[in-house]
């Protein structure tokens, strides 16, 4: 195989073996990385020029570019090395635009082959220079928030990937994934990235046309339309969307009717290459009573889980609202929250506003373990330990009397079954691991984890007592196993120093 690319011997390569070799090395790469990882950040590069030590590629934007050398670079160089043995670098030239400049002012560099392909590779900018207000205006008649961007958006190890894909499918709508697919529990993110997706898709295409909804706002205006016999507008707001978003798509749960105009509607932009984005709760698979054939084209994209995030991550979303916010909130107490608040960001910001108004109203400076009790009940509210697999499986096995090596077994009495499904549902919904991971952790396959999940989901809506026993057990799960606390003060009570009446409110204070 290596004797297709004589660069040992300083002949040059042309076209045709270039376009030979990056398949070779493509297919290496697909084995290794797998075919989702590569369609999802190789897909679109092309091999452009070889030396006996280097190799140049061209990547379709300069996010791609980045985040392949941050992260891709020695797998790149190794997979090239099995062709051209002497391969010791791997350069990135980014597909341009002619009427892009860079801030330096200088001309970007691009290669002939670059200039043949930017067209395809990059972006079609609707040319339309429109003031901040016209911009404004346009992102709120379609729904979307003005706070919720991509520059107040905090990227961690809990949503790097959500992050890159966001910025992908807004800088090449409808090229990248159809559909993208966001899921996580609430409060970490997705609402903010869909949003982020519309604006920059705005910024970047003034005159394009995107509609942010929820899926029960679409049920509303489909049922407002039956009523009032106008289908055919409601089609057709939908159907000629550039870019949809969908927030809480799990909504369509157990909704025939809305199921299929859906289904309809979203054959219809995939077939003109308009790009929907979507976010639920759960993946695509665990949407109760979802129909298969829009389960299969949830999954066709590119489908990212948000987990929640790290210690640091908490830290620098709280750091960041702390500035934007201007609030006058240490380090110190940040941390403390940090520590304290594990659940999702919206219980992070209620803890900050709340530690924020009482240091503001305070007359003397509150202490880390003041801060503790003020947020007390915010932590009381949440999931405040991170549980495990296997912490798990012994709570389940403990409450049902069994041993916990039979819920990895292959025993299927009913008690048994019923003991394994809670648990395999407890490890999907209290922990960050993926649903292969799930499975991996009782000896099945993720089909049997998908299956337990919906079976748990409807008995708890079917059977108060069944719900009774699936909380009872996540209870003592979250509460459990956790230090001893030390001695708080009543529950509601400020600091003994805390004035009410104090003069950043207007009060008439001491």
């Amino acid at each position: 195989m290596h004797n297709r690319y004589p660069l040992e011997t300083q002949e040059e390569i042309n076209q045709p073996q270039l376009i030979c070799l990056w398949k070779d090395v493509s297919h290496d790469l697909r084995t290794q990385l797998g075919d989702s990882t590569f369609d999802l950040w190789f897909g679109e590069f092309q091999l452009v020029s070889v030396s006996p030590h280097e190799v140049v590629m061209l990547a379709p934007g300069t996010m791609y570019a980045i985040w392949v050398e941050e992260n891709f670079k020695t797998t790149l160089i190794s997979a090239f090395q099995k062709y051209l043995t002497a391969c010791e670098r791997v350069r990135f030239e980014v597909a341009v635009s002619s009427g892009t400049e860079e801030s330096s002012g200088k001309e970007p560099v691009e290669s002939e082959r670059g200039r043949e392909e930017r067209t395809k590779l990059t972006p079609q900018v609707l040319v339309e220079k429109v003031s901040e207000k016209k911009l404004l205006e346009r992102g709120r008649a379609a729904g979307l928030v003005e706070i919720f961007r991509f520059e107040n958006f905090v990227p961690g190890e809990n949503s790097e990937l959500a992050w890159a894909a966001s910025r992908a499918v807004a800088d090449q709508p409808g090229k990248t994934y159809q559909p993208l697919f966001f899921h996580s529990a609430c409060g970490l993110g997705k609402t903010h990235l869909l949003h982020g997706i519309g604006w920059e898709s705005l910024r970047l295409r003034p005159k394009s046309k995107i509609i942010f909804v929820t899926a029960e706002q679409f049920a509303n205006d489909y049922i407002d339309a039956i009523q009032k016999n106008a289908l055919v507008p409601f089609r057709r707001r939908y159907r000629e969307a550039d870019l949809l978003l969908i927030d809480d798509v799990q909504f369509l749960g157990r909704k025939e009717g809305l199921q299929r105009e859906f289904f309809h509607t979203f054959n219809r932009l995939a077939d003109m290459r308009k790009q929907i984005v979507l976010a639920s709760d759960c993946p695509a698979s665990e949407i109760n009573e979802l129909e298969e054939r829009l389960v299969s084209r949830f999954q066709w994209g590119l489908s990212v889980e948000i987990h929640r995030p790290g210690l640091e991550t908490r830290a620098a979303i709280l750091r960041r609202k702390r500035d934007d916010w201007k609030m006058q909130v240490s380090d110190e107490l940040i941390n403390v929250i940090v520590e304290r608040v594990r659940g999702n960001v919206r219980a992070l910001e209620g803890a900050l506003i709340r530690v924020a108004m009482v240091t503001t109203m305070n007359e003397e400076p509150i202490s880390p373990e003041q801060v503790a009790e003020i947020i007390a009940d915010i932590c009381d509210g949440q999931d405040t330990r991170q549980v495990g697999a296997e912490e798990i499986k012994r709570a389940v096995a403990e409450h049902y009397d069994i041993d916990v090596q039979i819920l990895s077994g292959k025993k299927r009495t009913a008690r048994i079954a019923e003991a394994r499904q809670i648990a395999m549902y407890l490890v999907r919904t209290l922990t960050d691991l993926s649903l292969v991971e799930v499975a991996a952790a009782f000896a099945k396959d993720h089909g049997t984890v998908i299956y337990a999940v919906r079976k748990v989901k409807k008995r708890c809506d079917d059977s108060a007592s069944f719900k009774s026993t699936v909380e009872l057990i996540k209870r003592r799960l979250v509460r459990g196993g956790s230090s001893v606390e030390s001695p708080r003060q009543p529950r509601g009570q400020y600091p003994p120093n805390f004035r009410l009446g104090s003069k950043a409110f207007g009060g008439g204070g001491e």
